[in-house]
C-alpha cells in the first residue's frame, strides 16, 4: 500500500475520535455525517469542526438507499445496481449490475452474504400494480422474485433482524416478509402517511415501539405506532427564505434527536431551496440545519458518526438491521 493511502486512512480515523478540544480542554460541539447527493451525484464526508477534512466522490445516481455495509465502507443505489465506497481511501470501490435490478431502489444484506433488492417493475401486467423484491446469492446470482401485489413505486426497504421487511411506498410504508419458498410477498400491515405522497424511507425507533419515517413530498418527519396510528409529526417551519421540501432519510439517536434529509429537488441548485440536514430534539424542536448550497445538492440520505451529547460514536443504519 501506498504512503499516500496510510496518510488518508490516518487522517480519517483522527477525524474519527472525540471531536476537537477547545482551548479550556472542553468538548466543542461537532458533527460528522455522511451525505447521499442526489442532485450533484455524490456521497460526502461532512465534519463541521474540521472544513479541511470534508471531501466528496463522485458516484451515479439516483444515489438512493445510503447504508452503512462496514468500518468506512457505505453503499448506494445507482442505475442498475449499486456502488460502495471506501471512506479513509475516498473512492469507489465497487460497482454491481444486474439486468434484473433495472429501476432498483434499495439494497439489504442478508445473514447468508446474499441480498434483497426493491425494484420498480417498469414493464408488463405488474407496472404500477406491485413492488418486486429480488433475492441474490451470495456470489450475486438472481434466485428469486417475490411481487409485493396491491402497493406500488418502492423507495426504499429496511430489513429488519426478524426478517421482515419495511417497503417505503407511494402512500405510505408496508410492512412484509418473503415467502419461505416462491411465490407472492407476503403483506402483514400497510402505514398510510397523514400528508403528501412518496414516503421515502422507515426506521424503527429505538424503543422497539413504532417508527420514524421521511414522508416524502409530505415534508414531515412523522413518529408511528405499532399499530399504524401517528404518534407526531415534527416539521422544521420556514426561515430566511429556507422550507421542507421533502423528507428523506431520518435517523434517531440515543438522546432523542432524529436527524432528517429534506431533499430540495433534481437540480444542482435547488439546494438553494431548503436545508439539506434538518436536526430535531426529542421535543420536536429544530436544533440544528445544515445548509451549504455552495458545496451540497439536494441530500437523499445522512448518517450521524458524530453529534453533541452522544456518549459513543457510531454509525447507525447498518445494512444488516
Amino acid at each position: 500500500m501506498t504512503l499516500k493511502f496510510w496518510t488518508v486512512a490516518i487522517l480519517f480515523l483522527a477525524a474519527s475520535s472525540c471531536g476537537l478540544a477547545e482551548g479550556n480542554g472542553k468538548t466543542k460541539p461537532f458533527r460528522r455525517l455522511v451525505l447521499a447527493d442526489e442532485s450533484r451525484a455524490k456521497v460526502h464526508y461532512y465534519d463541521s469542526n474540521a472544513p479541511s477534512a470534508c471531501f466528496s466522490i463522485a458516484v451515479e445516481k439516483p444515489v438512493w438507499d445510503l447504508k452503512r455495509v462496514s468500518d468506512g465502507r457505505y453503499r448506494i443505489v445507482c442505475h442498475k445496481g449499486f456502488m460502495i465506497v471506501d471512506l479513509p481511501r475516498r473512492k469507489v470501490i465497487e460497482t454491481f449490475r444486474h439486468p434484473a435490478l433495472d429501476e432498483v431502489t434499495a439494497i439489504c444484506d442478508l445473514p447468508d452474504g446474499g441480498f434483497v433488492a426493491s425494484v420498480n417493475p417498469r414493464e408488463g401486467e405488474l407496472k404500477g400494480k406491485a413492488i418486486l423484491v429480488l433475492r441474490f446469492s451470495k456470489d450475486r446470482k438472481l434466485l428469486s422474485s417475490h411481487p409485493f401485489r396491491g402497493i406500488f413505486y418502492a423507495r426504499s426497504m429496511t430489513r429488519l433482524n426478524n426478517g421482515e421487511l419495511l417497503l417505503a411506498q407511494e402512500h405510505g410504508f408496508t410492512r412484509g416478509r418473503l415467502p419461505d419458498r416462491d411465490g407472492d410477498g407476503v403483506i402483514l400491515q400497510n402505514f398510510k402517511q397523514p400528508a403528501g405522497r412518496n414516503l421515502f424511507e422507515v426506521e424503527p425507533a429505538r424503543d422497539g415501539n413504532g417508527y420514524w419515517a421521511g414522508t416524502g413530498y409530505g415534508a414531515q418527519l412523522v413518529r408511528f405506532a405499532k399499530d399504524g396510528s401517528v404518534v407526531s409529526v415534527w416539521q422544521a417551519p420556514p426561515a430566511d427564505g429556507l422550507k421542507s421540501v421533502f423528507y428523506a432519510q431520518p435517523q434517531e439517536l440515543p438522546n432523542g434527536h432524529v436527524y432528517i434529509a429534506n431533499w430540495t429537488g433534481h437540480g444542482a441548485q435547488d439546494s438553494r431551496k431548503g436545508w439539506q440536514v434538518i436536526e430535531f430534539d426529542e421535543t420536536g424542536k429544530v436544533v440544528w440545519t445544515l445548509h451549504d448550497p455552495e458545496t451540497y445538492g439536494s441530500v437523499s440520505g445522512v448518517i450521524v458518526l458524530d453529534s453533541p451529547d452522544l456518549t459513543d460514536h457510531f454509525a447507525t443504519r447498518s445494512s444488516n438491521e
